[in-house]
């Protein structure tokens, strides 16, 4: 029995008699998800570049790994067809620990470390157009997160239509995000003029809804994005560029000056506009008031019925701290078929994200779309910053909550380039 362990226990899960090592077994997943924020000036919080830093928090990594905390991938890839997916597999969990609870062997670096490159993130080389915030924002060293919206001019003399985008951080250290918005109108400029800080303060949003609504966003594993042909965006003529940057906490003074690359569609034959808008507000929810009282644990559900046919290319809930989870889906009006959307087990407002669709939703006229989200205002959840728990009522501030989904869709019976 003592011979049959020994050789079970040098046999990886991988399937073949060799010990898993590092450099052929850790060192890919880390690469494949770990290297885009986890490296020197980025915004992890300690690089994962060699073994010897991956092997230094290898007890960390298991745990994250194993409780699915990290990556910060927070949508259940079971439920629905997505694309760009950073989640860990069964597989690659087991890996780590295997890799940890057998002493981290390392594996032979010359060897093998030929085959193994770290995946180059997309980037813009020669962008069209390039908008700037017009100065540096200075997050002081006091070791608070801060959101921060910038209102960039776009000063087009005409609309622009975009096939590319990249958003660059002017500081990698501090930049953990950022939502793009576009303004036609003077809200954005209005705020920022009431704010003695370059751009101005607002937790969860713009503060407004402007005519584009999170038009575009940026997390610290993201390079560049293209959009499929025949899918662009536009910027309207006049229009300004609402950049809301999230910032990691710091205990030195840190500096930053963001920017975003534009790529200009040229051939706009066949094309179709995508429209960033808002799905569901609390103004929808079917078992309202939206207030949440102590010690409640309480769902809210929420409905829409769409006027033309549509096709739906990406979705991005929003909550705060006593959010837990939300699911989307809906229901086709000539069909009758069930089409899932998005479904996040366990919300985590620190990750927010926009979640794209595999292939478009299609959906007919007189289509209904659901949304319900879980509330969990009591000491149970451990994501509450305020304890003892207060009543909730809807609202950006850190204390209040939302019921509040963005979506970039095609009005498809409706273009208008």
């Amino acid at each position: 029995m003592r011979y049959f362990l020994l050789i079970f226990n040098l046999i990886s899960i991988e399937g073949y008699g060799q010990q898993i090592n590092y450099v052929s077994s850790i060192k890919p997943i880390i690469e494949s998800h770990c290297i885009p924020c986890h490296s020197k000036g980025n915004v992890g919080s300690m690089p994962l570049t060699t073994y010897k830093e991956v092997s230094a928090y290898a007890k960390m990594i298991q745990y994250v790994s194993g409780n699915k905390l990290m990556p910060p991938w927070k949508a259940d890839h079971g439920f629905s067809n997505l694309k760009f997916f950073n989640y860990l597999s069964e597989r690659e969990i087991a890996l780590i620990k295997d890799w940890v609870v057998n002493g981290m062997e390392e594996g032979n670096i010359l060897k093998e470390e030929k085959q193994k490159k770290t995946p180059a993130i997309t980037s813009i080389e020669k962008p069209d157009v390039v908008f700037e915030m017009k100065e540096a924002f200075v997050q002081a060293a006091d070791y608070t997160d801060r959101t921060q919206v910038f209102v960039v001019p776009s000063n087009l003399k005409e609309d622009m239509h975009i096939e590319g985008l990249e958003f660059v951080p002017g500081n990698r250290k501090i930049v953990k995000a950022c939502s793009i918005s576009i303004d036609t109108g003077t809200i954005g400029t209005r705020y920022d003029s009431n704010d003695l800080k370059y751009g101005y303060g607002s937790f969860a949003s713009v503060g407004f809804v402007p005519h584009q609504y999170i038009w575009y966003q940026w997390t610290a594993d993201m390079g560049a994005t293209f959009f499929e042909k025949p899918y662009i965006k536009k910027i309207p003529v006049g229009s300004k560029i609402l950049f809301h940057i999230t910032y990691a906490a710091s205990n030195t003074l840190e500096k930053d000056q963001s920017y975003l690359k534009c790529k200009t569609a040229k051939n706009m034959a066949g094309s179709k506009l995508i429209h960033s808008s808002i799905l569901f507000t609390s103004n929808d929810i079917t078992n309202g008031p939206f207030v949440i009282d102590v010690d409640e644990k309480k769902k809210f559900f929420a409905t829409t019925t769409i006027d033309e046919p549509i096709e739906i290319l990406s979705v991005m809930p929003q909550g705060q701290y006593a959010c837990y989870s939300w699911e989307i889906y809906a229901i086709d009006s000539i069909t009758a078929e069930r089409i899932n959307i998005l479904k996040i087990p366990q919300w985590d407002a620190h990750w927010k994200k926009k979640y794209d669709m595999a292939l478009p939703i299609k959906l007919s006229a007189g289509s209904k779309i659901f949304g319900i989200a879980y509330y969990n205002n009591s000491e149970e959840n451990n994501n509450l910053i305020i304890l003892p728990p207060k009543k909730i009522k809807n609202g950006e501030a850190t204390r209040d909550e939302l019921f509040l989904v963005q979506y970039d869709v095609i009005e498809v019976e409706a273009q208008n380039l």
